[in-house]
Order: structure tokens, then C-alpha cells, then sequence
């Protein structure tokens, strides 16, 4: 349980300290590692510097003690030159003997006997009267003296000692100016989430608006990059429906209303024929608004998706066309139209309910508004990279004034007699957006419309731009035209 409990408040602390934690773990790690070692290497290196200076002082003493020597035996005293404290200190201690053993020269307090055996030399660490000393033995160059410099450990042990203690007061002052830095240098790295956090805590529900941080730490990007994507596919899923609310409660007004009529009559009727002739008309109406309300909501569906490419997937444009214009021949046969179609392979990128929409409103409208008798054609192709499709009709075409306008919504033209709502040529151009294709209406060689679809190749579809649309298909890019 304990355990447990220390895992679950783990858990609970916050990106700052759990990250401030585990840099004060490395760095006082660190911090006692780099301690130690210069610890190590410092006292190495005293060594060294204290043997060498041995070694110096023993060389030293050798230079001046063939002149001492002599001087000692012109006066023919009988026993050797002895140093005193003031001339070398006490710190160190020398003797020089001859390679027999004489004594010939010692320092201040320093014993007959030899500190070291005459044959042993270089350094060596041993007891000289029960104290630990340090030795060094070297002949002269002549061979016929050797000086034998010692030195307490004790002496070494107070130096290396009061350096160490300095070095330890640095290091233990060190610590927590360290610490310090890194909580300061953790608090300004994630400054960026406290204001990601502010921002998102302070703002309403419906508050969508990007989230804006001066200067994100590259890691944080892709959270606030996504969660702006993700507040902007909100916006266009509430801005859908918010469109789908209004254009309902506008349009459905008059489909409805006429419902109502034609149910009043038949409740009406005097007889069998004037009630069958009501609920026809009633059936029509009530076609006419469903058909409405299923523009409405494809319009809000495509609308919904219309800031996302993630649906993407490779297509074949003609398969596509085929499964619609199987799906609508129960309506082309009602209308008796010759439907003429040639569909040569296509491939485009894009989602696939999407452009079958796309296709069945072109359709559908080319069928509705052309004369019984008429024809349609539907082509698809490859046109270098692009792939296209093509919808023709017989029927009165649009005028060109007006070609631009008819993607608007609700909008229909003032000579129009053939029932709609003015959606399908914009759920058209909302597709369109979506697959960053060109939308153009031009005259058809049947003496109707043709409207012609030009999408992307492939391998470049990127995030959506505005759709175009005109008499003749314009550079990739250009906004909404026509003729």
C-alpha cells in the first residue's frame, strides 16, 4: 500500500517539479562525481608537485655540498657540517653520504643512520623514528655521494588538507546557487504551459480562438499546433450547424407550409377523386422536403469536413461515376433521357462520399433540367495529371450572367420552374473546396450546360482553398470566376 500511495502522488506532481526533480538527481550525481574527482586528481597532483620539489631540493643541496665538504675537511674538523633550522627549515630533513656509508654532510635534527637504504633510490614512503615519512634518494653525477631528502607526511597531509577544505566550500556553495539556476531555467522553459493553461482556463465554452504562445518549446508545438486544429474543426462543425439551423428554419418554411395545405384539402375533400388528387400533391410535397432536408444535412456534413484531408484516400473518378449513374437511372428513365457516357480511367485523392456527392448533384440537376427526350453525358478522363469529369445536358443551360451566382446558396434562377432549393450546385462548389478542384460552366455542344470538374493530380492535394468556377478552367489557385 505504501508503495502504491508513493506511485500515486508521483503521478500527481507537475511536469515542472517531476522534471526539476530528475535534473537535481543528475546534477548533484554529478555534482559529487566531479567532487570526487577533483578531490582525486588534486591530491595526485600534490603529490607529484611535493616530490618534485623533493627532488629539487635534494638536487639543490647536492650542487653546494662538494664546496661545504671540502671546507670541512681544510679545517680539519672531525665531524661533518651540520645545517641548521635557519638555513633550510624544518620542513625538510637531508643527509649525504659517501657510497661507503660516511656520513658527510646532514641538515638540521637529521639522524646519522640513513633514512633509506644507501642502494634504494627514487621515492619510497616509510617510518623514520615512528613518524611517516616521505623519502627521496639520488647520487650526483660523479657517483660518489647520495642525498637522501625526507619529509613528515604530516606536512603534506595539513596543505593537502586546507586546499581540499577550500575546495569543499566552494563546491558546498556551489550546490545550491546550481539548484537554483535550474529551477529558474525550468520555470522560464515551461512558462509557455502555464500560458497555454491560462489561456484555455480563462475562455467561455464557446471560445475557439487559437491557442497563442510566444516563443513554444519545439515539444510543445505539435500539442498546441493539434489542439488549434482541433478548436477549429469546432468552429466549422458549430458554424455548420448553426448554417444548417438557419437555412432549415428559412427554407423549410414553404415546403412545409405547403404540407400543411395539401393535407388541409384532402381533410376537405367532397370526394374520392378530389382526396386522391390532394394526397398526390401531398406526396410531392412531402418528396420535395425531404429532398430538401438531405441537401441540408450533406451540405452540413461536407461542410464539417471541410478543414480535414486526414478522410484522403486514392480514388478512381469513373468507378465513381458509374456507381451514380447506376444509382440515378431509375430517375433518367422517368425523364425517357438518352444518357451517353464514356468513362476513361481517372485517379484523384480525395473522400470518396464526397465526390459521388459531387457527382450526383451535377447529374441530378443535368437530368431535372433537361426536356424528356434529352440527353445527358457524363465523361471522365485523364488530362496530363488531372483527372476531370464532365456532366452535359440538352436542357436551357444557365445564362451567363447567372453562372456565378448559382453556387450561392438557396439561390435559383428567377425564370426557374423546376422544383429545388438552390443547395445542390453549392454542396458542389463545398466538395470542390475540400479537393481543391476547379469547377467550370460552359456551353455544351448538346445546346445545354456543360460543367466540368478539373481535380488535382495525386500526389498534391494539400489543405483546401476556394474553388473556382467559370466558362474555362483557370490556374490552380484563382478564385471563383466566370464567364
Amino acid at each position: 500500500m505504501t508503495s502504491s500511495h508513493a506511485e500515486s502522488r508521483f503521478r500527481g506532481w507537475s511536469l515542472r517539479n517531476r522534471l526539476f526533480v530528475l535534473a537535481t538527481v543528475a546534477t548533484v550525481t554529478a555534482w559529487i562525481a566531479g567532487g570526487v574527482t577533483v578531490y582525486l586528481v588534486g591530491a595526485e597532483e600534490s603529490e607529484q608537485l611535493f616530490d618534485e620539489q623533493m627532488e629539487d631540493i635534494g638536487r639543490a643541496v647536492l650542487s653546494f655540498s662538494q664546496h661545504e665538504i671540502e671546507e670541512i675537511r681544510s679545517e680539519g674538523r672531525d665531524i661533518v657540517h651540520v645545517e641548521t633550522a635557519q638555513t633550510l627549515g624544518a620542513r625538510y630533513k637531508y643527509q649525504i653520504f659517501s657510497p661507503a656509508g660516511e656520513p658527510l654532510l646532514l641538515s638540521y635534527d637529521a639522524p646519522r643512520t640513513p633514512f633509506a637504504p644507501l642502494d634504494q633510490t627514487g621515492y619510497v614512503t616509510r617510518e623514520v623514528g615512528g613518524v611517516p615519512m616521505r623519502t627521496c634518494a639520488m647520487w650526483n653525477d660523479a657517483r660518489d655521494m647520495v642525498v637522501i631528502v625526507a619529509e613528515p607526511l604530516s606536512a603534506r597531509t595539513s596543505y593537502i588538507g586546507s586546499m581540499h577544505g577550500y575546495l569543499l566550500a566552494m563546491f558546498a556553495a556551489s550546490l545550491p546557487l546550481l539548484l537554483g539556476f535550474n529551477w529558474w531555467m525550468f520555470r522560464r522553459a515551461t512558462r509557455s504551459l502555464d500560458e497555454s493553461a491560462r489561456q484555455l482556463i480563462d475562455r467561455s465554452p464557446r471560445d475557439l480562438r487559437p491557442i497563442v504562445v510566444e516563443s513554444p518549446p519545439r515539444e510543445l508545438e505539435p500539442l498546441i499546433d493539434s489542439m488549434n486544429s482541433l478548436f477549429q474543426r469546432f468552429d466549422n462543425a458549430l458554424a455548420a450547424e448553426q448554417r444548417l439551423t438557419s437555412a432549415a428554419a428559412h427554407e423549410l418554411r414553404t415546403p412545409l407550409a405547403a404540407v400543411k395545405v395539401q393535407a388541409q384539402v384532402a381533410a376537405r375533400a367532397r370526394n374520392r377523386e378530389e382526396a386522391a388528387n390532394a394526397l398526390g400533391n401531398l406526396t410531392t410535397c412531402i418528396d420535395r422536403a425531404a429532398r430538401m432536408v438531405d441537401q441540408l444535412l450533406t451540405l452540413a456534413r461536407l461542410d464539417s469536413l471541410s478543414a480535414s484531408t486526414a478522410l484522403h484516400t486514392t480514388l478512381r473518378l469513373d468507378q465513381i461515376a458509374a456507381q451514380v449513374i447506376d444509382e440515378l437511372a431509375p430517375l433518367i428513365g422517368q425523364h425517357r433521357l438518352q444518357l451517353v457516357k464514356s468513362l476513361a480511367p481517372a485517379t484523384i485523392e480525395g473522400m470518396e462520399f464526397g465526390v459521388a456527392v459531387l457527382i450526383r448533384n451535377l447529374i441530378d440537376n443535368a437530368v431535372r433540367y433537361t426536356p424528356h427526350g434529352g440527353t445527358v453525358r457524363v465523361t471522365t478522363g485523364q488530362q496530363g495529371e488531372q483527372a476531370y469529369a464532365e456532366i452535359e445536358d440538352s436542357g436551357p443551360g444557365i445564362p451567363p450572367p447567372e453562372r456565378r451566382r448559382v453556387f450561392d446558396r438557396f439561390y435559383r434562377l428567377p425564370s426557374n420552374n423546376v422544383d429545388g432549393c438552390g443547395i445542390g450546385l453549392s454542396i458542389v462548389r463545398t466538395v470542390a473546396q475540400v479537393h481543391r478542384a476547379k469547377v467550370t460552366l460552359d456551353d455544351s455542344s448538346l445546346g445545354g450546360l456543360r460543367a466540368r470538374v478539373t481535380f488535382p493530380a495525386p500526389a498534391r492535394v494539400p489543405s483546401p482553398p476556394a474553388a473556382e468556377v467559370g466558362n474555362t478552367p483557370p490556374p490552380l489557385g484563382d478564385p471563383l470566376r466566370a464567364p
